[in-house]
């Protein structure tokens, strides 16, 4: 048997497990993720579900726990980011550090970034030792400010400088430990652009080697316009890689390595080229996966044997992870993990990287809105995660300034503007004309049948009033179209079709000239839309009795969808059961995935039995009003008792106080009809006086169904 080495946090170990070559293996029993050879399957991941909260304060609603209370505790009340490594200096005492970006105290501005610049620190460091994330991360502390008791500090230092032009803040993008050393690369910020962009002075690595406390700017920089603007770092083999991306939201991810003793030689970093390492030159660097790339966190998963990273795709508005079995390439298509219309303004997602020996994906994710990071868990598995259909989506494999395959010139003039005026990368198509249809498009292979959506972002000229933007069958006949007019920036444009009986169709983006008019197009996407529901199954039994008075407590149900994975947690439940309220109840369990299929519905019956009414607290008494346990021969006697209606619905009750001969025969009543709301009491007295014997006779107090149907209806008190 051929044994193979499998990376277990930056150690390794011998295994020698056969992979079936007939199957994808499933891992689902547990087993090992080994093979004889590289392993040829890609994986997947579920939408991820909050565990916790990381910083800040708890939320209006918010009913996930939050270890850190980083408000009370820290001064920490707004903060981005939550770059998290593992930080072990001494394996008998293991350690994250956990990073932030901007950061703000009480004096927080309400929403987003910004606040009062005397509560502003640029970045902020905190530690933990918890290994069980199943209840969230709690730190064991944060680095604090020697003068201002309760008060975390700025570790990396920024002038603040918010004039635009000189060093507004520092924020940190990766963190490393080597030996007793720990690294952390930051970009220092010239001044915050348009959403999602960004200028920076240069980026730096700052180092410390007194656990956190005290960090040194080492003056190891890449230039404002580097690849390296923002890292994720992986630790392996004595190398520790640099994944990089330029300042911003929009570009793609490239590769670097320097050895553990070399992180602070700039001259030794080497740059992947495509196909082998070349030093010293940034320039050589090529792009190891393609846009748009922001906020990269890398970890490597000794379950699978495989490396996921997760970053966020600002065009998909969603955080997304990829596999790979080599750091250099082959990485697989996108799965989205977490989607911003379920979590607005969401990017960040640091990788715990504790859990990654199993199928469990941990993650520090920040909020804009909130401004603060959640800790939230999502499941691995084997699978195939969809690749976007359209072939060059954002233009970059294009050569020259001419259109050229897979798109297609259909009319008019265009091109490639090579320039930096792309939504992403570097590269994008243009469409100029006077007069006349003028439009780009790209023949695509589709499933027939099948349900899509197609997504592109346009900028236009201010007088442009008749684009279009859609996708035609194979007849040419159009399939679904939506019209778009003056756009100054780019703008995402978004339609679903069906493809009929169509295996291929033309996604086409164009306008009707009005004058000189202009379009730009950039970073298309199409994928098949997932149609298929979840499934809800209930916990318990689908019909269960309750007595009346008793407890219910709901067993709930469980729900699990092949896209999002388990979601029970977000199951809505109709209805109620009142276990003072005799009936049958029904509990209607709903939920619907990301993409709005609905699960079938599915139904528990509880039924609360017991009597109609109830008859209680009764009180006999004489003609002195002393209380009576027994009756007398003659003179006055009255009783009271408490009737409760326990129907659902308001009723008209006689309640009676009847005596009772010996042979059971009525010979005296005293009664009332009266009406009594759902679930009310009303207090009912009556009386009469003893005929003179007492001998076998009985005083019952009850509900009879009326004054001339003197039979009970109810419990009966009673008095001898």
């Amino acid at each position: 048997m051929k044994r193979i080495k499998l990376k277990l946090f930056g150690s390794t170990m011998l295994a020698g497990a056969l992979l079936a070559t007939s199957a994808l293996p499933s891992f689902a029993d547990g087993g090992s993720a080994a093979a004889t050879e590289p392993a040829a399957f890609e994986l997947t991941a579920t939408k991820a579900a909050k565990v916790a909260r990381v910083t800040g304060p708890t939320l209006e609603g918010e009913t996930v726990p939050n270890p850190n209370r980083t408000h009370v505790n820290y001064a920490l009340r707004a903060t981005d980011l939550g770059i998290v490594w593992d930080a072990t200096t001494d394996p008998n005492d293991k350690k994250v550090m956990v990073a932030f970006g901007d950061s703000y105290d009480d004096g927080w501005g309400g929403f987003g970034g910004g606040g009062d610049p005397a509560g502003w620190r640029s970045n902020l460091l905190a530690i933990s030792k918890d290994a069980d994330l199943s209840d969230g991360m709690a730190f064991s502390s944060m680095i604090m400010d020697e003068n201002k008791p309760g008060y975390s500090k700025e570790v990396i230092g920024s002038e603040h400088d918010t004039s635009g032009s000189g060093d507004f803040t520092a924020i940190p993008t990766a963190g490393v430990t080597v030996g007793s050393r720990h690294y952390i690369h930051y970009m220092q910020i010239k001044n915050w652009g348009a959403n999602g962009r960004w200028n920076t002075n240069f980026s730096e690595i700052a180092y410390s080697d007194d656990e956190g406390q005290n960090w040194t700017k080492s003056g190891v920089q890449w230039g404002a316009k580097s690849k390296f603007a923002q890292a994720a770092y992986l630790k392996e083999d004595g190398y520790v890689y640099m994944f990089g991306t330029p300042a911003g939201r929009f570009d793609n991810a490239y590769l670097a390595r320097a050895a553990e003793a070399d992180m602070l030689v700039k001259e030794q970093y080497e740059y992947w080229n495509g196909t082998g390492w070349t030093k010293n030159d940034e320039a050589a660097a090529v792009a190891v996966v393609d846009v748009p790339v922001s906020e990269l966190s890398v970890a490597y998963n000794s379950y699978y044997d495989k490396y996921i990273m997760t970053y966020l795709n600002e065009n998909r508005y969603a955080i997304v992870m990829r596999s790979s079995s080599s750091l250099t390439g082959g990485w697989s298509a996108e799965t989205e993990v977490v989607r911003g219309a379920e979590y607005p303004g969401l990017y960040g997602g640091f990788i715990h990287p504790w859990t990654n020996d199993g199928r469990e994906l941990y993650m520090v994710v920040s909020e804009w809105g909130p401004y603060n990071s959640i800790l939230m868990r999502a499941t691995l598995d084997v699978g195939t995660p969809q690749s976007n259909l359209v072939a060059d989506p954002s233009f970059e494999m294009q050569t020259s300034d001419t259109i050229s395959a897979p798109w297609t010139l259909e009319n008019g003039k265009g091109g490639i503007d090579r320039a930096g005026l792309g939504r992403g990368g570097s590269q994008n198509v243009w469409l100029r004309n006077s007069s006349g249809w003028n439009a780009i498009t790209q023949d695509v292979a589709v499933e027939a049948n099948t349900e899509y959506v197609l997504q592109g972002f346009v900028r236009t000229s201010q007088n442009n009033n008749g684009g279009y933007f859609g996708v035609r069958g194979s007849a040419n006949d159009i399939l679904k179209e939506t019209k778009f007019e003056r756009n100054d920036n780019y703008s995402k444009l978004s339609v679903r079709f069906n493809s009929g009986n169509n295996t291929q169709v033309k996604i086409f983006t164009g306008m009707h000239a009005n004058g000189d008019t202009w379009v730009q197009v950039d970073d298309y996407m199409l994928l098949k839309v997932d149609t298929t529901p979840p499934v809800i199954t209930l916990n318990g039994a689908a019909a269960v009795d309750v007595p009346l008075g008793g407890t219910y407590d709901d067993a709930g149900a469980a729900a699990l969808d092949a896209i999002d994975g388990d979601l029970s947690g977000k199951i809505a439940v109709e209805g109620a059961v009142d276990p003072t309220i005799v009936g049958t109840y029904t509990l209607t369990y709903k939920v619907s995935d990301s993409d709005g299929n609905a699960a079938e519905p599915v139904t528990r019956t509880v039924k609360v039995t017991g009597p109609a009414y109830s008859v209680t607290g009764a009180v006999f008494k004489d003609i002195l009003g002393r209380t009576i346990t027994k009756l007398p021969k003659n003179g006055l006697v009255t009783a009271s008792a408490d009737v409760r209606n326990n129907t659902g619905e308001s009723k008209t009750v006689t309640v009676v106080a009847a005596l009772f001969n010996k042979k059971g025969e009525i010979v005296n009543v005293s009664g009332v009809t009266k009406s009594i709301a759902s679930g009310a009491k009303e207090t009912f007295t009556g009386g009469f006086t003893m005929p003179g014997n007492n001998s076998g006779y009985r005083l019952k107090v009850f509900v009879a169904s009326s004054l001339s149907d003197l039979r009970p209806i109810s419990a009966v008190a009673e008095l001898k």
